[in-house]
């Protein structure tokens, strides 16, 4: 959440800057199933981080929201603001998780496999209200 000045009084309020301060305090973890996953966007929106873990036992996907369910989520979200997860993968060997696309309004940057027993980071940025390029870092 940007500090924008489109409060109903249209000022910076003492209660926007709290809910901003409190937000970037804010780590989630989220304990993914071994399985095909979707991500909530109201998780992604809550947390100034999130963090999925996953231990597959087999290759896995995890799909973004689409950008109209990121727009959403994601209130007062200005072009060029952006949001943050990682991806952790706990197998020991072998399988892979994927990240992919949501339906629509997404679009991902840089390679989008996390190998077994790796992580990656990833920056959400919006590109109008409902569209969201993701970049891997």
């Amino acid at each position: 959440m940007p500090l924008l000045a489109n409060d109903t009084d249209g000022a910076v309020t003492r209660k926007r800057i709290e809910a901003f301060a409190a937000k970037e305090e804010k780590a989630t973890v989220v304990a993914a199933t071994d399985a095909a996953t979707v991500q909530a966007a109201a998780t992604l929106a809550a947390a100034a981080t999130v963090i999925y873990t996953m231990t597959p036992t087999a290759a896995r996907t995890l799909t973004t929201p689409t950008g109209a369910e990121l727009g959403t989520a994601f209130t007062d979200e200005a072009v060029g603001t952006c949001f943050r997860f990682t991806v952790v993968n706990l197998a020991a060997a072998t399988y892979a998780i994927t990240l992919t696309a949501g339906a629509s309004g997404v679009t991902l940057v840089g390679v989008a496999t996390i190998a077994a027993n790796s992580s990656a980071h990833f920056i959400g940025v919006f590109t109008a209200a409902n569209t969201v390029t993701i970049y891997r870092s």
